[in-house]
């Protein structure tokens, strides 16, 4: 059986123990949330990483969708160049040759020549060798224009061609410039992608190294707290019998109190009986004798 004193002393003890628990616990559960808020945070820029990377995702995907129509346009302006430039090849040879074959040194100036000599006929008077010479040059000449007249249309064509693929040369070249733009901003959010899944697959793990922190931090704090209130609950246990104590002693001296004051009265009565003088002192007694009885 305890006495009271140990019983003090016990609760003292663990009275001092349980404000020990009471700061672990705190401090378990700053470190607790703490950790917590760590494995929030981690979480929050795993998803705007996530949300960066499917935004590159989109504009990577766009930048891809138009260089391979670009390069489809490309393709096709380059393959209309080599058809026109084989074209031109081919009728430049043609109009060589059929210059060379005709001799035809000034083609354009073939119709003023004719002009001149058809306004000499008819305005000049001259013996009629000349006139027959004069008309047989006109005849040749005539001949001479006819061929020239497909020379002269190969000539415009060959420009025209000249002109067409000189457009579509910038054309193309401004196409292959905007391709290789385009494909080095695509390769950049490719890369950019590549390190930002890899910063993902980082923070993935440091996450689940928080949240497995904070869960062992959640158990320990858990065990204190179980602990603290097994040490409250032996608090509540002392304290009952230091209650009981109290209720003991206090009966105890309510016992004493009532002989103190039945055995006072018992002297003042016989006092009375045998005429002996009551003295204020006996009074004084007998009063605070009930007063502590009240009490």
């Amino acid at each position: 059986m305890e006495t009271k004193k140990e019983l003090f002393a016990n609760l003292d003890k663990l009275r001092d123990e349980i404000n020990s628990i009471n700061k672990d616990l705190n401090n378990k559960d700053n470190e607790k949330e703490s950790w917590f808020r760590k494995k929030e945070d981690i979480s929050k820029n795993i998803r705007r990483n996530i949300s960066s990377i499917k935004e590159s995702k989109q504009k990577r995907d766009d930048l891809t969708k138009k260089v391979k129509e670009l390069k489809e346009k490309r393709n096709s302006l380059n393959q209309e160049i080599k058809k026109n430039i084989f074209e031109l090849i081919k009728l430049k040879n043609e109009t060589n040759n059929l210059t060379k074959k005709s001799k035809i040194k000034n083609p354009q100036g073939l119709k003023g020549e004719i002009d001149r000599i058809e306004v000499k006929l008819e305005t000049e008077a001259m013996p009629f060798e000349k006139e027959k010479s004069l008309s047989k040059k006109i005849k040749q000449l005539k001949k001479l224009q006819e061929e020239a007249s497909i020379v002269i249309n190969n000539l415009r064509r060959i420009k025209k061609f000249n002109s067409e693929i000189d457009s579509a040369k910038k054309i193309s070249d401004y196409t292959h410039n905007e391709i290789q733009k385009l494909a080095a901003e695509s390769q950049k959010l490719h890369e950019s992608l590549i390190k930002n899944s890899k910063e993902i697959d980082g923070l993935r793990v440091k996450e689940e190294e928080a949240f497995k922190k904070f869960v062992d931090c959640k158990k320990n704090f858990s065990e204190i707290n179980t602990k603290l209130e097994e040490q409250l609950g032996n608090v509540n246990d002392i304290q009952s019998k230091i209650n009981k104590f109290q209720l003991e002693e206090d009966e105890k001296r309510r016992l004493r109190e009532s002989i103190a004051i039945k055995s006072k009265e018992q002297e003042i009565s016989e006092k009375i009986k045998t005429g002996k003088k009551i003295t204020t002192e006996d009074f004084l007694m007998f009063q605070e004798a009930i007063k502590g009885k009240k009490i």
